[in-house]
């Protein structure tokens, strides 16, 4: 392990055991980074989380949320919780997992545990993961099979942290609980981080354009997932396992090149907490079961936060409609921003109730 010197960003960590903070006392004592408390299980979300958010990203300080893991409670459903708690709340760093107490489970199942909740994490935010425990937890409780995930130790009165059989560098270490800083009440946690903390984008421009826009060549990072990597650019997986021919869009690795055809972001809608996929349909003037259709969804009713759907306006410039099953008139209107009385009218439909599959509806 890499001793204290190591870290070059200075770092303090807060839950609502600090209540009220005044940040720009933090700042001017040289403070870089501010970790918060989000959530806990899926019952618990910091009652200071927004206020300290605002006030640390009010005084330029940089910020990351961290989700306090209960090994009783389903890891996919923690994940969720975390990610739709922290909504469109701008984060800085590494997302982070908190795992200190096992609830008498073994360190296998402890640990796969944990890669659940941080694949979900990844899949669902788009963000990338840091790994936060203690020296002999890690030791104790936990496998090598975290070890693909970066390290977040937490490890007090020591320059060096100890070696695991997990991790043998850190790129954030929690070196004191018994700090003092400027601005907190009492105690706070002290951290040095590296740069690898900060959530990162590996990309270069090709500088070729084509129709759809600049191409973006991005290159595959370890823990990157190809939703993640949509995420990132306003686009869907779908989209990029189609362009780069992937035949297993869960398999990419570290160091491939994935082109990014640009698509427009006005095309692309990100899913926020609460969404739905017919009030997305609404906002857009068409219907779910277009979006539900485009973006190859099983399951209509389940759209989850930072998912992204194509909003599919480039189907909008047809002169002519084929009627599915299901359609109604008034459907197809809203798809094409018109209304049911004009297709009504240029179609000459006596019945506006009753039009069948097959048939061919004018638009314009």
């Amino acid at each position: 392990m890499q001793s204290r010197n190591a870290g070059t960003y200075n770092g303090i960590d807060i839950s609502s055991w600090e209540g009220n903070v005044n940040f720009s006392g933090v700042r001017s004592d040289g403070i870089d980074i501010v970790y918060i408390k989000a959530t806990e299980g899926t019952g618990y979300i910091n009652p200071y989380m927004n206020s300290t958010y605002n006030n640390a990203r009010n005084n330029d300080l940089k910020i990351g949320f961290y989700h306090f893991f209960r090994a009783n409670v389903d890891a996919r459903e923690q994940a969720r919780y975390f990610v739709e708690n922290i909504g469109d709340k701008t984060s800085d760093c590494r997302l982070a997992l908190d795992i200190e107490t096992t609830e008498g489970y073994d360190a296998v199942t402890l640990t796969d545990m944990c890669v659940d909740f941080l694949e979900e994490v990844k899949s669902l935010s788009g963000k990338e993961v840091v790994v936060y425990t203690y020296s002999n937890f890690a030791q104790t409780s936990l496998t090598s099979r975290l070890s693909s995930y970066p390290l977040w130790i937490a490890a007090y009165g020591v320059d060096t942290p100890s070696s695991n059989s997990i991790w043998d560098r850190w790129i954030g270490f929690q070196y004191s609980d018994t700090g003092r800083v400027s601005g907190v009440n009492g105690n706070c946690d002290l951290d040095v981080f590296t740069e690898e903390i900060f959530l990162s984008l590996d990309v270069s421009s090709t500088g070729d354009q084509n129709s759809s826009g600049e191409e973006i060549i991005y290159t595959v990072k370890s823990g990157d997932t190809l939703s993640g990597i949509a995420h990132l650019y306003g686009t869907t997986w779908q989209n990029l396992a189609e362009i780069n021919h992937l035949s297993d869009p869960n398999f990419i690795y570290p160091g491939e090149k994935i082109v990014i055809n640009h698509k427009s972001y006005e095309d692309i809608y990100i899913v926020k907490p609460g969404d739905t996929l017919s009030g997305i349909a609404q906002l857009y003037g068409t219907t779910w079961q277009h979006l539900a259709e485009i973006n190859h969804l099983s399951n209509p009713n389940l759209i989850y936060p930072g998912q992204s759907i194509d909003v599919g306006f480039e189907n909008n410039n047809s002169e002519t409609y084929v009627v599915k099953s299901g359609d109604t008139l008034s459907g197809i209107a809203q798809l094409y921003g018109t209304t049911w009385q004009h297709l009504a009218e240029i179609n000459n439909l006596r019945d506006p109730n009753l039009i069948y599959p097959g048939e061919v509806i004018n638009i314009r």
